[in-house]
Order: structure tokens, then C-alpha cells, then sequence
């Protein structure tokens, strides 16, 4: 009996992976999001060399705690 169950889960498992890698070729590939970069650009801060992302560092290039 439990082994017919288990083979039952591994048929529905198999099936559903088989569903959705059907419904993946049929969609496509997906665009990316507008307006959403991939990666942010890391700069060095000038003080300390940390690599942060370039929003986090002041407009003179350092980061939060050199910035004080």
C-alpha cells in the first residue's frame, strides 16, 4: 500500500514538473521589468575604500560614517 502511494506522489511530482516546463516553453521568454536595472553600479568610498552601492555615498564620493 505504500508503495503505491509513493509511486502515485512520484507520478504527480513528474507531472506536474513536466506542466509547468510545458507552460514555461509556451509563454516564452519574459521581458524584464521597465524601469528596473538588472544590478546596481558599485563605486569605492574615497576615505576608507569600502565598496558600496553608488547611491549610499555622498555627492563627494565617501559613505556614511567617513561622511560625518
Amino acid at each position: 500500500m505504500i508503495v503505491r502511494l509513493m509511486l502515485f506522489a512520484a507520478l504527480a511530482w513528474l507531472g506536474w514538473r513536466l506542466w509547468n516546463q510545458w507552460q514555461h516553453k509556451l509563454r516564452g521568454p519574459q521581458p524584464p521589468e521597465a524601469g528596473k536595472e538588472p544590478f546596481e553600479l558599485m563605486q569605492r568610498c574615497s576615505a576608507c575604500g569600502a565598496h558600496l552601492p553608488s547611491t549610499a555615498l555622498s555627492r563627494s564620493g565617501r559613505c556614511g560614517r567617513c561622511s560625518d
